[in-house]
């Protein structure tokens, strides 16, 4: 069964898809079996950061959120439903309702006021899951969901669910999972029936209270907790402090550097862009350092 790593941070904007990106090419490099999984279902770009896709194999759609529909030739307008919704999804239009669809929950109180059976529930796509070959040769399983979606955390599950059977299929030897920001239910679902978690920081007060956060959920799940350190040299003295205050193993501390954002835009790993750069020697220690802690 394939060991299943989660790279998470609980704020926005640290530097998840840099570490995973580099990550799956590092062990791709190694020989090892791959599938990379993007559980940023609103704003996915693994796929990109792995050079863009070379050759799709599967568009899975997924449907999973009940909306409310009505049907006006049995509606009376009484509006009761409007009432009733606390989720605001239903608005007054010519003196009818009307579902404002990226509102609805399909929590069913509509239809359980309405006095003519005038409302009925549909369910509606969520998103997708889509497995792309990468650029660089790795399966990447993306979730992807709809403008307006709901229920990113089910479409995490069923990416999560698709890349498990592919690295059966393909006899993997690790799952690499690129959360969500936050602590939110896409990245529960990431987390949950994972073996390891790499929590990556920045040396700012905000991601230090976000790693805070996700270590909570990490000892929830019984999930194995690591520390990488991104752009650790803009504040040193923060950076040890993260440090001392989470009180987990670090695996390594990575500069900054320009050159990440120009790999970031030729859509390609520092490692395979520039792997004599000081930052691809830094990433290259800190998951030799993490094998060695999950792998002995």
């Amino acid at each position: 069964m394939a060991m299943e790593i989660v790279v998470a941070s609980g704020k926005g904007g640290t530097g998840k898809t840099f570490i995973s990106s580099n990550l799956v090419f590092y062990l791709h490099k190694l020989g090892r079996r791959v599938v990379a999984v993007d559980a940023d279902a609103e704003a996915p770009d693994l796929l990109l950061a792995l050079g863009g896709p070379k050759e799709n194999i599967l568009v899975h759609k997924i449907s999973s959120s009940r909306k409310a529909v009505i049907e006006h030739s049995r509606c009376i307008g009484c509006l009761k439903c409007v009432d009733v919704c606390r989720f605001y999804a239903l608005e007054v239009e010519n003196h009818k309702p009307r579902v404002i669809r990226e509102y609805c929950e399909g929590c069913g109180a509509c239809s359980i006021v309405c006095p003519v059976n005038a409302i009925e529930f549909y369910n509606m796509d969520t998103g997708v899951v889509r497995i792309d070959v990468s650029r660089v040769g790795v399966p990447v399983v993306t979730a992807d969901l709809v403008v307006g979606g709901r229920n990113t955390g089910e479409l995490v599950y069923k990416a999560k669910e698709e890349a498990s059977r592919l690295a059966y299929e393909n006899k993997a030897d690790v799952i690499v999972v690129d959360a969500a920001a936050g602590i939110g239910c896409p990245v529960i679902s990431s987390i949950a029936g994972s073996d390891v978690l790499l929590v990556v920081v920045e040396p700012v007060p905000p991601s230090l209270q976000g790693a805070e956060r996700l270590l909570k959920l990490a000892r929830q799940f019984n999930v194995k907790p690591f520390l990488i350190i991104n752009k650790y040299d803009l504040d040193p003295q923060y950076s040890n402090e993260i440090v001392d205050r989470l009180g987990i193993e670090v695996l390594g501390k990575i500069p900054y550097d320009r050159a990440v954002a120009e790999s970031y835009a030729n859509m390609e790993p520092i490692l395979y862009s520039k792997p004599d750069h000081p930052v691809s020697h830094a990433l290259s220690s800190t998951f030799k350092n993490l094998l060695e802690c999950v792998e002995g």
